[in-house]
């Protein structure tokens, strides 16, 4: 089944087994990149959740803080977990690790009173969509990286072993 045209696609080159994921068919190598047909797959379409949780390392707390901040616009620790009903320890090292994403802006204001607190603004839902796509890329780039080293590691391992038996049985059905 061929994906309409719009959609984003998996390549793959066939010489050193780089990945590309777009619209347009990728260079590499000697050439243009093969498509990997992915219509008949066993894995199942991620939740956003699920997604932001693997990929990000967000948590649903987290999730919902986020959410919260792109509905609330600029909002402090205090505010945010009053609204919320989470400990404000929890806000604010969320509303860190999504500063650190760049999906909020934090900036220190100073008090009128004296002092500073720091408040957090949405970034535009495009700068967070790039952003998390962005990270996202680089985590295929480690997570395909982990693939080659696991193939890389077992047959290192069957080489290592220095005997004549088979090291793989282990894998063999009784």
């Amino acid at each position: 089944m061929t994906p309409p045209a719009d959609e984003t696609r998996l390549f793959e080159c066939d010489t050193c087994g780089g990945v590309g994921i777009g619209h347009n068919r990728p260079n590499c190598c000697d050439g243009p990149m093969a498509a990997v047909e992915t219509a008949e797959t066993a894995v199942s379409e991620p939740s956003l959740e699920t997604l932001l949780q693997t990929v990000f390392d967000m948590s649903g707390t987290e999730l919902d803080v986020c959410l919260c901040v792109m509905e609330g616009g600029e909002l402090t620790v205090a505010e945010l977990a009053e609204q919320i009903g989470y400990d404000r320890s929890v806000v604010a090292r969320h509303l860190n690790h999504l500063a650190d994403f760049g999906v909020v802006e934090k900036r220190r204001r100073i008090r009128p009173e004296g002092g500073h607190v720091y408040v957090y603004t949405p970034q535009p839902p495009e700068v967070v969509r790039e952003r998390l796509r962005g990270e996202f890329l680089s985590w295929v780039r480690l997570a395909t990286a982990q693939l080659g080293d696991l193939q890389r590691e077992k047959v290192e391992s069957i080489a290592d072993a220095g005997t004549d038996e088979r090291q793989w049985t282990v894998f063999q059905e009784e």
